[in-house]
């Protein structure tokens, strides 16, 4: 009875476990950022190495003696054939405009992880929670909601909404290209 009741139900779990996929979403792209509310121009890439793993370099200015600048590696998941899981873990170099005490700029460590999902065939949303650590008493949050229409296979348009403790809140329009 008992290994009955066991095989019964090793069969049932393996049944009811999720198959193996690859991810919904291609983590092998280089994107271009125009900047609102201040304007400016950033840009992102994300480089795959590993079936769920991949590298990940920011960027972005104002062009008033400012810059953000971070690189890191993240993994990505997927949690069933719509969605997409995924989290970075980066270390941050950054100037505020209005930052005259650190002329050489700060070091910080972000720390988030999001997801994609398409909402329609041509169209993803996705969502990033994070946070930017300075040291152990010092952290701000970073939530951004945004969406994309791919176009093509190799090419997709974006808008994001970015909240940070580091500048304003403000809307981010971006070309993104899939290699």
């Amino acid at each position: 009875m008992i290994t009955r009741l066991t095989t019964s139900a090793l069969l049932g779990i393996c049944l009811w476990a999720p198959t193996a996929q690859a991810t919904n979403f291609d983590y092998n792209h280089i994107q271009v950022n125009a900047l609102g509310n201040p304007s400016g121009l950033g840009g992102l890439a994300r480089f795959a190495f590993t079936e769920g793993a991949h590298f990940v370099v920011k960027g972005n200015t104002q062009f008033e003696g400012d810059w953000y600048t971070s690189g890191g590696v993240g993994f990505h998941a997927p949690i069933n054939e719509f969605v997409d899981l995924y989290g970075e873990l980066e270390g941050a170099w950054f100037r505020r405009p209005e930052d005259d005490r650190h002329d050489a700029g700060d070091l910080a460590t972000v720390i988030g992880g999001g997801m994609r999902a398409w909402i329609a065939p041509p169209f993803e949303t996705n969502l990033y929670v994070g946070s930017i650590i300075f040291d152990q008493d010092d952290s701000t949050s970073l939530v951004e909601i945004g969406g994309r229409f791919h176009s093509t296979e190799a090419l997709s348009l974006g808008a994001t909404w970015r909240a940070n403790g580091l500048e304003q809140n403000r809307l981010i329009f971006s070309v993104r290209y899939l290699y």
